[in-house]
């Protein structure tokens, strides 16, 4: 198996083995901790690649993902949920209208329609739409600076 150095280099952050320190981190991976959400790579149940926990500001990641090569698309779409989460843990939406190509937007309804459950699919398809933009680093970046406060030491 092949990996990138991205790859690596976010399966090392998520086992703990660099800091938030770290110069290679992506800005969104330092924004996450800044605004003090965790990542963990764990298997996860039934054939989920990613979750949020907001009680915990906790993304998890399956280590699945990276032989999948989609790494990054699931960090993104777990990075929305975490902005989403803000101020107060309760899932809101961003409100960041984009628009998807009509191929993506019908993946998309597919995946809504059939994996997800009715009073969850406004925020799964913002966080689906923000994941597939071109800019979608730093529109969670922003987000997050936006709505999520910086934990008190």
């Amino acid at each position: 198996m092949r990996y990138s150095a991205g790859l690596l280099l976010l399966a090392a952050l998520l086992l703990g083995a660099l800091s938030a320190a770290a110069s290679d981190l992506s800005p969104l991976q330092h924004a996450l901790l800044r605004y003090g959400f965790r990542i963990e790579m764990r298997q996860l149940p039934g054939r989920a690649y990613g979750r949020f926990i907001p009680a915990q500001k906790l993304i998890q990641i399956s280590p699945i993902v990276n032989e999948l090569g989609i790494t990054w698309p699931v960090l993104l779409h777990e990075a929305v949920h975490a902005a989403q989460s803000c101020p107060k843990s309760k899932l809101t939406l961003l409100g960041i209208k984009r628009k998807a190509d009509p191929a993506v937007e019908s993946r998309i309804r597919y995946l809504l329609s059939h994996h997800y459950l009715q009073e969850h699919m406004a925020l799964e398809r913002e966080a689906f739409l923000i994941q597939g933009q071109d800019d979608a680093e730093a529109l969670v970046i922003k987000a997050l600076k936006e709505r999520c406060q910086r934990p008190l030491k």
